[in-house]
């Protein structure tokens, strides 16, 4: 199996035990090269120190970071097979880059970059990097538009080219060597390494994540990326269930420091204000609160929100009899905010993927929590037929909730239609 091996000139020994917490979880090889004067030890299986034997004050060049990479490429193993890529001790990737990277067999495989929320107040003039994203394409293999930690080199290619020594700028330079060498490049404009993100004052720890499972990449690109939102998106393509892969999704959302997720579908749009106007809404709640939505049913089973289901004009709005935020007994999927200092997670137990805004209510319940639909209106680019009917799966799933959730207040779900004064008993549960 192919591995990824991680470059890093390193010299921030303060940074030392927050990159091995980081990087450990990622399945890479780190490689850490060090003048002789530089040297710590790590005690870790994964991790190969390379010490260059010279102390860092004989250096006499321009870029020590440059000549440490170097230095690897010209004395150290480097397996043909294998990505290399140079890296920072300062930088950081996303949770899904390394995984799914192994997964490729490409020569060179280049992928995005954010940049951080703001660049620190006492940067000098040639490290007031600006702020905006670099994202992966043909375009961006030029001078100030690509860095090197975007760029996974296969090792037959990576060990042939050392970087030249001309002052900043060398990764850049090295990207459009391999670019004008002809050789064959990947771009993958949703895979993100996060540039200088400890460095003090680049980066701001989001409170608020997105998490999407996606089955269409295109679908994704189209609407929920067209939203006017702000905080780190991650996603997971076909996954295996529902409560799986928003468990996972949850995981890396608390890893990265944010204290609520909105889990949405890939078809979901949110206009400019609608973060403002959920942490507004979230600010209401009481601190019972584990899941929220924006569209549900309360505690009548009455269809609760505001919001637009695009295939059809008309828009939702319940405001002329609920007051907001409103008690729910389920959640619509199309998007479900987790309080993640709840440490919920979804029962794994339930497959498929229907039923999971109706499972977070009764988990909420039932480990004394609540639930709400909040005032926080968005738009459903919706592509589901209306001929859609509870099939097999969905009827499978209901009976399970209802016979573990069978003493709560109600079971019910958007999807279908109850009684208001019905507890659980539908045709799904027959």
């Amino acid at each position: 199996m192919k591995q990824i091996h991680l470059i890093m000139p390193f010299w921030r020994h303060n940074l030392k035990d927050i990159l091995i917490e980081a990087y450990k979880p990622m399945g890479i090889i780190w490689h850490v090269v060090m003048f002789q004067d530089e040297a710590t030890e790590f005690n870790e299986s994964w991790i190969f120190p390379t010490i260059i034997p010279m102390d860092s004050k004989e250096f006499t060049g321009i870029l020590p970071w440059g000549f440490k990479r170097n230095y690897f490429i010209q004395n150290c193993e480097i397996n043909d097979d294998d990505y290399y890529v140079t890296v920072d001790d300062d930088d950081m990737y996303e949770l899904e880059v390394f995984g799914a990277i192994k997964q490729m067999d490409d020569d060179i495989v280049i992928i995005s970059m954010k940049r951080g929320q703001h660049i620190p107040a006492d940067a000098g003039l040639t490290r007031r990097y600006p702020t905006t994203t670099l994202i992966a394409s043909p375009d961006n293999m030029m001078f100030g538009s690509i860095s090197t930690q975007q760029s996974f080199v296969k090792g037959r290619i990576f060990k042939n080219h050392l970087y030249d020594d001309l002052g900043p700028g060398e990764d850049c330079r090295m990207a459009m060597h391999h670019k004008e060498d002809g050789e064959q490049i990947r771009y993958e404009p949703h895979l993100f390494a996060l540039f200088n993100y400890y460095e003090p004052g680049r980066w701001k720890k989001p409170d608020i994540a997105f998490g999407v499972l996606v089955n269409d990449i295109v679908r994704l690109d189209m609407v929920l990326r067209q939203s006017a939102i702000q905080g780190n998106m991650h996603y997971i393509k076909d996954a295996e269930s529902a409560t799986k892969g928003l468990n996972k999704l949850l995981g890396i959302m608390e890893g990265e420091g944010a204290t609520i997720a909105v889990l949405c579908h890939q078809d979901m749009y949110f206009r400019q204000g609608w973060l403002t106007q959920v942490r507004e809404q979230l600010a209401k709640l009481p601190e019972s609160w584990v899941v929220a939505g924006i569209v549900g049913k309360d505690m009548q089973g009455r269809i609760c929100g505001k919001f637009h289901d695009t295939r059809i004009p008309q828009r939702f709005n319940t405001s002329n009899i609920h007051e907001f935020p409103q008690p729910a007994c389920c959640l619509d999927e199309c998007c479900i905010i987790v309080n993640l200092k709840k440490r919920f997670r979804f029962d794994e137990t339930m497959d498929g993927f229907d039923l999971y805004g109706t499972l977070c209510v009764l988990q909420a319940w039932d480990m004394g929590g609540t639930a709400w639909v909040i005032d926080a209106f968005a738009e459903h680019y919706c592509l589901r037929p209306f001929s859609w009917f509870p099939d097999k799966k969905f009827k499978k799933n209901y009976k399970w909730l209802h016979n573990k959730y069978n003493k709560m207040m109600r079971i019910d779900s958007t999807a279908i239609g109850m009684p208001k004064d019905a507890r659980f008993e539908t045709s799904a549960a027959a």
